[in-house]
């Protein structure tokens, strides 16, 4: 589906979408690195991240010029409650299953996605980008498949990955609802991580059962997640999802387990195989191609909004 013009300005390059997309999707890989080098529960990291993370985006907010209204804050509460519940899940997941195996998991969004894009927002694929979207998700399936014997793998915690990926699917088309509606990228962000911080913190006062065993470097790796998958990735996939078709920024995420599963064996002795690699290969090839086909003539950015 080709989408209407949009005036570019500030001289931005038409592909400046894209490629915001697909960095979110890279920095989103590492932040599953920094959940597992935090040695507490994830419902308590989750609540770390959220408190933390909302100075630091109001802070990032005001430098860009941005401003919140109570419209925003509104608008945003929905999306700040699965966030909150997708992160809590997510976090959990990752301290009881492989990485391997959340992110296998994770990777069925795309296919989620897809079965509801065309009729919500007329977001339609090409037909050859069916084959770049079965090549990248057979690729996403044999780089965690593959590496299956050498993981931590509980039905638990994998189903808490699934229950996830339910949650982020949810959340992702939100999110392109809402941009579609003009609410500006950064603000709305901003809200979420508010909104979503008043949700979880409670919940994790009553139920977490070790709140005050975060120590030393554990608080430079959960910053490291608040500026890096946080700040970075979701303000960039949130400014995007606006100017692309959210089968591809929803495919774009698939990036992610390729860098966690090849992360997880430099950072944690994971297995990682031939044919993992192999499967990355395929998966970022796939990708590019879904990148190349879109650029010309998907998208026109407007500058990125902050306020």
């Amino acid at each position: 589906m080709t989408t209407a013009a949009v005036p570019t300005a500030h001289g931005r390059h038409p592909a400046a979408p894209l490629a915001a997309a697909s960095a979110a999707a890279i920095v989103w890989g590492l932040g599953a690195l920094f959940v597992r080098a935090i040695g507490t529960s994830g419902l308590t990291i989750a609540a770390y991240r959220m408190t933390f993370a909302v100075p630091v985006m109001f802070a990032i907010l005001r430098v860009q010029g941005g401003r919140m209204t109570a419209a925003i804050m509104r608008t945003a509460a929905p999306a700040g409650v699965l966030f909150a519940a997708n992160i809590a899940l997510g976090f959990s997941s990752f301290q009881h299953t492989s990485i391997a195996d959340a992110t296998l998991l994770e990777a069925l969004t795309p296919l989620l996605v897809l079965t509801v894009a065309g009729r919500m927002f007329g977001d339609r694929l090409r037909r050859i980008d069916f084959l770049w979207f079965a090549a990248a998700t057979a690729g996403t399936i044999t780089v965690v498949v593959a590496g299956r014997p050498g993981g931590n793998q509980t039905l638990f915690g994998d189903v808490l990955a699934l229950a996830a990926t339910v949650v982020w699917t949810v959340y992702f088309l939100y999110v392109k609802q809402v941009r579609l509606d003009g609410v500006p990228a950064f603000a709305f962000m901003t809200a979420v991580i508010t909104t979503g911080c008043i949700a979880l913190v409670p919940l994790a006062l009553v139920m977490s059962h070790d709140l005050g065993s975060l120590r030393g470097t554990d608080f430079v790796w959960l910053f490291c997640l608040i500026l890096g998958p946080g700040a970075m990735g979701h303000g960039l996939m949130t400014w995007a999802t606006r100017y692309v078709n959210v089968n591809v920024t929803s495919l774009m995420t698939l990036a992610g387990p390729v860098v966690s599963t090849v992360g997880a064996y430099f950072a944690f002795g994971e297995s990682l195989s031939v044919a993992q690699v192999g499967g990355g290969v395929v998966v970022l090839g796939a990708l590019t191609m879904v990148l190349l086909g879109h650029r010309p003539e998907q998208i026109e950015p407007m500058p990125l909004e902050g306020v």
